[in-house]
């Protein structure tokens, strides 16, 4: 009887190792026909080769290549002006350069040792390189190949175009209520630094009051000869403009550059006086712009003792010195008084000054101020006592000469005292000079307080 069910035929191993190696269907390749479909399939797929991924199936998926004559819509209006390639210029390799090239030099040294090296001689024919050609573009082509420049929008445009915008996103079936719930958010911009106020030019400032102001500060840093020196001795000094402490300036000339170009135009006058009153005081030139460069500071010497010499103190007064005549009995000092110096300065044939002698913790100081009228006749008056003195050699250059030979037994000394042939009595030797701004600090503090300055070049009563 036979086996209703028989075993499955076993396969030998040659067609197992067949149907292994067959080729794998594509998932892209056409359905099999209907007739190899069961159990002869594999057999079949085995002995005939897959067929490639048809392409026809799916024009959208895979559309087909272009043809030779096709043209790519795509392609850019500026292709047609695209320069043609240019022939590529071969760069000449560099020279073989080798000692037969080079020349032994020697170089002496500071410390006497000689060194020797190696280099190409002056006259080496060196060759050129040529340069590539540069691509030339046809007419016309220079808007077509390049984008156009388009320069940013102004910044008020671009703040109304950020600022149109809701608050909030509206529905379409809401209607528009004439209101936000809430403000529009304006767009951040960064606050725009402080504007510092525009400073009239040196040209258009007023004159008189700039020379005011210089008055001013000239007399405030001559009141005292501790604060002169300090400016003259280049340290650090504060401003008398503004009240600027000394830790800001370094020096006098950082001082004179603030003053020139000060921080704010209320006291831009103010500044401008404190400059030439410096300039003039440390003998440098005011007409200069001051500069790093510090080439304002060089000035000739006798322009800067004209410069000085001419700020004069007013009322116009003339210091005498030598004015002591001796020591009382208790130690202090005597000299000559108010009435006796009026006397001896109209027997010279002066008139108009008013004598007064200055005295100190010791008695006579030896110094009496002459003041003449506070007008041009009494400038005038006092010019030519002062001329009277110095051309006796009795001014200024001769009190520095006479004081630096003075000595404990000055009574004696033959250029502070003179003796008369006929009667053989001794009389001072008076000295003296117009007072400018530099000897504001021999005056009394009630003169000081009182008295004020003027330029004999800009003079002016009204000031």
């Amino acid at each position: 009887m036979k086996n209703p069910n028989p075993p499955h035929p076993k396969h030998s191993s040659s067609s197992a190792a067949a149907a292994a190696m067959a080729p794998r269907k594509s998932r892209w390749g056409p359905p099999p026909p209907a007739g190899e479909k069961g159990a002869g399939a594999a057999s079949t797929s085995a002995r005939t080769p897959t067929p490639t991924p048809s392409t026809a199936g799916d024009p959208r998926r895979h559309p087909p290549p272009p043809g030779p004559g096709a043209r790519n819509p795509a392609a850019s209006s500026a292709a047609a002006f695209r320069p043609p390639p240019q022939p590529r210029v071969e760069t000449p390799p560099p020279p073989s350069y080798g000692f037969h090239n080079l020349d032994r030099r020697t170089m002496l040294l500071a410390d006497g040792s000689v060194r020797t090296y190696f280099a190409l001689p002056p006259d080496y024919p060196f060759e050129p390189t040529p340069l590539p050609q540069l691509p030339h573009l046809p007419r016309g082509a220079g808007h077509e190949v390049w984008p156009p420049h388009h320069p940013p929008p102004p910044p008020q445009q671009q703040q109304l175009q950020l600022a149109q915008h809701d608050a909030k996103r509206k529905h379409l079936a809401e209607h528009d209520e004439g209101f936000h719930s809430r403000h529009p958010k304006q767009p951040r911009f960064e606050a725009a630094p402080p504007q510092q106020q525009q400073l009239p030019p040196h040209a258009a400032v007023d004159r008189h009051a700039v020379r005011r102001a210089f008055l001013k500060y000239a007399k405030m840093l001559n009141e005292s000869a501790a604060q002169r020196r300090s400016y003259l001795e280049g340290g650090r000094v504060p401003c008398l403009a503004c009240g600027r402490s000394s830790k800001d300036f370094a020096d006098v000339h950082g001082l004179v550059m603030h003053a020139y170009n000060p921080p704010n135009v209320d006291s831009f006058i103010d500044h401008l006086g404190l400059h030439k009153a410096l300039c003039v005081l440390m003998g440098w030139d005011y007409t200069k712009v001051p500069e790093n460069s510090k080439a304002y500071q060089s000035l000739l010497p006798d322009l800067v003792q004209a410069s000085r010499e001419d700020l004069i103190i007013w009322p116009p007064t003339v210091i005498i010195h030598n004015t002591a005549t001796g020591r009382k009995k208790d130690g202090r000092a005597e000299g000559l008084g108010n009435k006796e110096m009026d006397k001896k300065i109209s027997e010279l044939g002066f008139a108009g000054g008013k004598s007064k002698s200055l005295y100190g913790k010791e008695g006579h100081l030896g110094l009496t101020l002459i003041k003449f009228a506070n007008s041009p006749a009494g400038l005038k008056e006092a010019e030519r006592l002062a001329d009277f003195l110095e051309r006796q050699d009795h001014g200024r250059i001769g009190w520095l000469r006479a004081r630096a030979n003075q000595s404990v037994g000055s009574d004696n000394s033959p250029l502070l005292v003179e003796t008369d042939n006929r009667t053989g009595e001794k009389r001072r030797i008076l000295y003296g000079y117009l007072a400018i701004s530099s000897d504001m600090d021999e005056l009394d503090s009630d003169s000081r307080k009182r008295a004020s300055l003027k330029s004999k070049r800009e003079f002016d009563p009204s000031d």
